[in-house]
């Protein structure tokens, strides 16, 4: 016990000293970044550029808390008006350049640049070129504006009591980049095998490298949520070092789950990762067949319960349940249908719509509707016919609009799962017919 608590420690201070950097993904698309960095200042309030932001920043999120309390930060401007040929080009009317062309290379003042042409007069002369941009070699200009920037840039004005290297932790939102859970799942005959996936999305203009990364499963509602749960992430160092392929643990996180990745991360802008979510795991499940009255088919459902006993028993996040099926003929694995499912808690029953059966026909018939005064009785007649080489359990689901709907004389016992859904239950054998008969009486 000794060994392994001193292990984890070990395992702590190195992955501490291997990632300063700190990404915590939401599945709304935004993003918490929080890093180290550190400023060369001169003393008094001065200008100074940190460049390695992503273009999605979120800039009134930013929280910058230097290590030093005698430096102090009075204004920030977010500089995305990046340098293009358009805005240089602009900025260099009624001034001197020089243009180059296949044969020939002008200079004068830029009168005019619309895109196609650039008009330049002649300081000697006075004559006006017209020189279409399509033919442009080259564009000299005489010095880069000083007021332009290569990259999105936040421009922080400091205060510094002395000329000196500080240290500051920053930290701040963004939008464009996001995680979802996606499950692989292969049915057998009782049971199914799970395999999870986090796909993660970059799109924010910024790689993200050696990062210690965090996701939070579940609504995180608004920026202010995020920025409560912001400063709190910031004191947090669980890590975990091993030699094994990466893994993430799971656990509470106020009112969410959140998953931490036991090595660091290299997340490039405009990549998509994939990473294991959870080891393979082996789920007990129940297939079964719904039949809503007077619906156009018969869906095939996959229940399980996300329960130890069952072989589960994890947190699930929401996201899309791809599932597949083994052909004996050739041994080879076939898709079979997808399904959505939502954020499951442990041991939370799971019911989940795969598509329609083929081979399981259901019809509605009425036999007879009539009205008396307020009172309107209708006669149902449900046909199913199972044409599969097996068993098949069908629940016939009657939804109703009012609880003042009554269901009499039913042909089989029906449950009434709430005032507005009423269920049949029903096992068919394979070549069969069965017929549910059920009265409906509504009193307005």
């Amino acid at each position: 016990m000794k060994k392994s608590i001193l292990l984890t420690v070990f395992s702590l201070f190195f992955l501490m000293a291997q990632a300063n950097d700190f990404l915590t993904i939401y599945n709304q698309n935004q993003a918490l970044f929080r890093t180290n960095i550190e400023l060369d200042l001169q003393r008094g309030t001065q200008f100074f550029s940190f460049e390695n932001i992503p273009t999605t920043i979120i800039t009134e999120s930013v929280i910058f808390l230097p290590r030093n309390r005698n430096v102090q930060l009075f204004a920030q401007n977010f500089e995305y008006d990046l340098a293009n040929t358009q805005r240089m080009m602009q900025r260099y009317i009624n001034r001197h350049i020089s243009i180059t062309t296949e044969n020939e290379q002008y200079a004068g003042t830029l009168i005019f640049f619309d895109f196609g042409n650039y008009g330049l007069k002649n300081e000697a002369t006075n004559e006006l070129n017209i020189v279409n941009s399509q033919k442009v070699t080259n564009v000299m200009l005489p010095d880069m504006p000083a007021d332009f920037y290569t990259k999105p840039t936040l421009r922080w004005q400091l205060n510094a009591d002395r000329a000196g290297r500080y240290e500051a932790d920053l930290s701040y939102l963004l939008s464009g980049v996001e995680w979802r859970a996606t499950y692989n799942v292969v049915l057998n005959k009782n049971d199914f095998t799970l395999n999870s996936w986090v796909t993660i999305n970059n799109r924010s203009g910024k790689d993200f490298q050696n990062v210690t990364l965090k996701l939070i499963a579940g609504d995180v509602a608004t920026h202010q949520q995020m920025a409560r749960g912001m400063q709190s992430d910031m004191m947090m160092m669980e890590m975990a070092y091993s030699s094994r392929p990466p893994t993430f643990d799971e656990r509470e996180f106020s009112d969410f789950r959140i998953y931490t990745l036991d090595q660091p991360a290299d997340i490039d802008n405009n990549q998509e990762k994939q990473l294991s979510l959870y080891p393979l795991k082996t789920v007990r499940y129940t297939r079964k067949y719904n039949y809503t009255v007077q619906g156009s088919g018969v869906d095939v459902m996959i229940n399980f319960m996300n329960s130890t006993q069952a072989g589960l028993g994890v947190p699930l996040p929401r996201g899309n349940v791809n599932f597949y099926e083994i052909d004996d003929r050739d041994n080879t694995q076939q898709f079979v249908g997808v399904a959505r499912l939502n954020n499951t808690s442990l041991n939370q029953e799971v019911e989940l719509r795969i598509g329609t059966a083929f081979d399981i026909v259901a019809e509605t018939n009425i036999l007879r509707s009539q009205t008396t005064g307020r009172t309107r009785e209708t006669d149902f007649e449900v046909k199913l016919t199972n044409n599969k080489s097996e068993t098949a359990e069908i629940e016939v689901i009657r939804r109703v609009s009012s609880s003042n709907v009554e269901i009499i004389n039913p042909s089989i016992p029906v449950e009434s799962k709430d005032a507005f859904t009423h269920i049949f239950k029903v096992r068919i054998a394979s070549g069969r017919t069965e017929t549910i008969n059920f009265m409906e009486r509504v009193t307005n």
